[in-house]
């Protein structure tokens, strides 16, 4: 036990000394309508993700940029906006057309079901990057997380354009 307790702190210097970058996000929603004649491809609306990036410049580095890419949409963060704290909130919408229809059979299609909804795992795929820059040298790394979509089913075909081949 006491070799543990000797052991640990040593290992957080190992660790704290090198560039990190992490990115969590929160399930984006979408709603469809409800489709009596069956769904057979689903386009997703436009979607909006909320992120959560961390970041670390070890080695007293600045944060010089933080790119981050949503399909083709994205945000390159530079400045003040990474010096404010080690986490910082980003908000990234992605317009429909960038989104590929898929398959789902039978959801939202049965006017008996109330409130159907139905969470998709790693539809998107977030990919960031931060530059670190420090006295002489820089560096970047990466970080990926995939994305999950909800969808809610819309009882009402005229309450919601229909996004249904």
């Amino acid at each position: 036990m006491l070799a543990q307790l000797i052991l640990l702190p040593g290992l957080y210097f190992v660790f704290s000394d090198i560039d990190r970058l992490r990115v969590d996000a929160e399930p984006a929603a979408a709603v469809l309508a409800l489709q009596l004649d069956g769904r057979k491809l689903v386009h997703l609306p436009e979607l909006e993700f909320e992120l959560t990036v961390s970041l670390h410049c070890a080695e007293h580095g600045e944060s010089e940029t933080l790119s981050i890419t949503i399909a083709d949409t994205r945000t390159t963060l530079s400045g003040e906006a990474l010096r404010a704290g080690n986490s910082i909130d980003v908000f990234m919408r992605v317009p429909a057309n960038q989104l590929a229809p898929f398959a789902l059979q039978g959801f939202c299609t049965d006017p008996a079901l109330e409130g159907e909804s139905m969470l998709l795992g790693s539809v998107l795929t977030a990919q960031a990057s931060l530059r670190c820059a420090r006295t002489g040298k820089a560096s970047i790394v990466f970080a990926a997380e995939p994305l999950d979509v909800r969808l809610d089913c819309l009882r009402s075909a005229r309450q919601a354009e229909s996004g249904v081949d």
